[in-house]
């Protein structure tokens, strides 16, 4: 599960105007790549539709 801190690199990463890209290592070790739409409470949403909640990211890369 992702830390305070590291939710906050995510919500700091969308208000800058850099690439959104990133890849996310799951906790079942599986990881998908894409770019962040937004982040709320609820988990990280990608521009694609795909939504992945805090508690089943180990990892983001790309912040």
């Amino acid at each position: 599960m992702l830390s305070a801190k590291q939710r906050e690199q995510v919500r700091n990463k969308m208000r800058s105007d850099e690439s959104k890209i990133v890849n996310i290592v799951l906790k079942d070790d599986d990881q998908v790549a894409g770019e962040i739409d937004k982040a709320t409470s609820e988990g990280i949403f990608l521009t694609d539709g795909r939504h992945y909640p805090y508690e089943d990211i180990q990892e983001i890369n790309g912040l």
